[in-house]
């Protein structure tokens, strides 16, 4: 393996995401990348919980609590006790929610193309 393709491949990661940080301040969304991947494993996975949502992320507890909690403080997303286990909360978009991931989800794919449509 050649010793320079990681250091490549974080610097390829980096420019995308602030690339794609730029475009989300450029639309006035107030997320960042990592908001955005919240957003849509919650869309995908309607009813996901946190522990769950955390595993996936590969966050703590506690960090995926506080951003549940920023995001249903910005009217983002919802939580609702789970109907089978009354201790655990299910995630879901709002509608507001759902109208900013499917906003952020459309620039990060138009950022995907600009930039990686070269190497196709």
């Amino acid at each position: 393996v050649n010793p320079d393709l990681m250091p490549a491949l974080m610097a390829v990661f980096q420019h995308v995401r602030t690339r794609i940080q730029s475009e989300l301040d450029c639309q006035r969304l107030d997320l960042t990348p990592p908001d955005v991947h919240v957003l849509k494993l919650i869309d995908e996975q309607r009813g996901l919980n946190l522990q769950d949502l955390g595993r996936q992320m590969c966050r703590d507890k506690a960090l995926i609590t506080r951003k549940i909690r920023e995001l249903e403080g910005r009217n983002l997303v919802r939580r609702e006790r789970n109907p089978s286990d009354q201790r655990s909360f299910q995630l879901f978009l709002t509608d507001e929610g759902l109208a900013i991931h499917q906003h952020a989800e459309a620039i990060m794919s138009r950022v995907h193309d600009e930039l990686f449509a070269p190497l196709t």
